[in-house]
């Protein structure tokens, strides 16, 4: 009989797989797109992490947040310009930057 703790890991197990396998084909995919496609890859992969820390862990209110904004940037229309994504990717990074360092 399979415990919590034993399907929760399991859990975990096929959502890390799921990440990387999804990193692994994004990877490829990029070598046959656009380079501007990558930033929203990258920020694809960030949402899919927090998705996976929001599922496995005790959410933290700022990341469920987050992840919300960039399951917006990266599900919506798509509008790549570098100045506008970097502005964005800097606001993304100031603001879990203090929520990495309170957990450290």
């Amino acid at each position: 009989m399979e415990t919590s703790v034993e399907a929760d890991r399991m859990s975990l197990h096929a959502d890390l797989a799921s990440l990387a396998a999804y990193l692994l084909s994004a990877g490829r995919g990029l070598l046959q797109e656009p380079a501007a496609y990558s930033t929203v890859r990258c920020m694809d992969a960030a949402r899919r992490t927090l998705g996976i820390l929001e599922t496995h862990t005790a959410a933290d209110p700022r990341l469920v947040a987050l992840r919300s904004r960039l399951d917006e940037l990266v599900t919506g229309p798509q509008d790549i310009k570098a100045p506008s994504v970097a502005g964005l990717l800097d606001d993304l990074c100031l603001t879990m930057a203090p929520i990495i360092k309170e957990s450290a």
